[in-house]
């Protein structure tokens, strides 16, 4: 007999791992789009980060060394994204895409190379135990027994949120955002503050896709199965967050929660009954959120004035 009250918890529990690599792609989105650059690429760079940063762990055993380096891959990645959207100003969406493909591709190219020679794995890194808390009922298992990644997506965001609204520098993005020809009337330098945001992106989204295989699951999977579309609902997160990183710490969390309801019940096999179609309805939770999101929080919402936008100046 299902016991509903673990479930819950166990649901709860699993969804704030499940909520961390969406929040870390969703607060770099955040940054870029408020400067006025669409990053379509996500989840790819998710992809190619996730890869590198396993197999740099596999290789050298050491954890920080496979964060760096996911986020080194991400910031390659928006570089590259970089300059074609802001330096030659190319169409923002395709040349989002085209870094979604070359970056899968590459992350799937150098798993097949790898793998040739060993199985690449890794054991998650360790949920830390806070004393005292970690064993109250119902909360310990659900907010004070997560590994430091997860803690750490919380942290960062609400920092970035802080910069974004509370410092010059913020305020900098913001005006290049609504009006990259007043903010260089200004005396700001619109492209190099969207080279910045747009490798911060980036940079976060290889820090998400490293999140995703060091702080949860361990392995790497072929063919866009692993980051499973949560480079492309991170967009969504931003778009229901109005663009802030606090209210996306809400968002990817509704998120994460679509994740591990479905990956509680097809672990509980409480629909097994109704056979193996009932995995792949369940594996739709989280879409299914993201359109009835879309369709709540389209309206009212207004993007940066100068999003997708390219600014050259005259």
């Amino acid at each position: 007999m299902v016991n509903y009250g673990d479930l819950t918890v166990s649901i709860l529990a699993a969804s704030l791992p499940l909520t961390m690599p969406i929040l870390y792609a969703s607060i770099g989105e955040v940054y870029a789009e408020k400067s006025g650059v669409l990053n379509m690429g996500i989840e790819g760079v998710m992809s190619l980060s996730a890869f590198v940063s396993l197999w740099v762990t596999f290789t050298t055993g050491s954890y920080p060394y496979g964060l760096l380096a996911g986020v080194v891959a991400g910031l390659a990645m928006g570089v590259l994204h970089s300059y074609a959207t802001v330096k030659i100003g190319i169409n923002q969406l395709i040349a989002g895409l085209m870094i979604y493909f070359l970056a899968l591709s590459l992350g799937d190219f150098g798993y097949v190379i790898a793998t040739k020679t060993s199985y690449l794995h890794v054991s998650p890194i360790a949920p830390v135990q806070i004393p005292l808390l970690s064993g109250l009922p119902v909360l310990g298992p659900i907010l004070f027994s997560q590994n430091v990644l997860v803690y750490a997506s919380f942290v960062l965001a609400i920092i970035l949120g802080l910069v974004l609204y509370r410092t010059t520098w913020g305020l900098k993005i913001r005006a290049v955002g609504e009006n990259p020809e007043a903010a260089d009337s200004a005396g700001i330098n619109v492209n190099l503050v969207r080279h910045v945001c747009v490798i911060l992106g980036a940079a976060l989204a290889g820090l998400a896709g490293a999140s995703l295989v060091l702080g949860y699951l361990g392995l790497y999977a072929t063919g866009d199965t692993l980051v499973a579309g949560r480079g492309w609902i991170a967009v969504v997160v931003v778009i229901f967050a109005r663009w802030s990183p606090y209210k996306a710490i809400a968002g990817a969390w509704v998120f994460g929660l679509g994740y591990s309801i479905a990956a509680v019940f097809i672990g509980s096999g409480l629909f097994s009954g109704l056979g193996t179609a009932s995995g792949y309805l369940l594996l739709a939770i989280p879409y299914i959120f993201a359109i009835v999101f879309i369709l709540l929080f389209h309206r009212g919402t207004k993007s940066p004035s100068s999003l997708t936008v390219p600014y050259k100046r005259k």
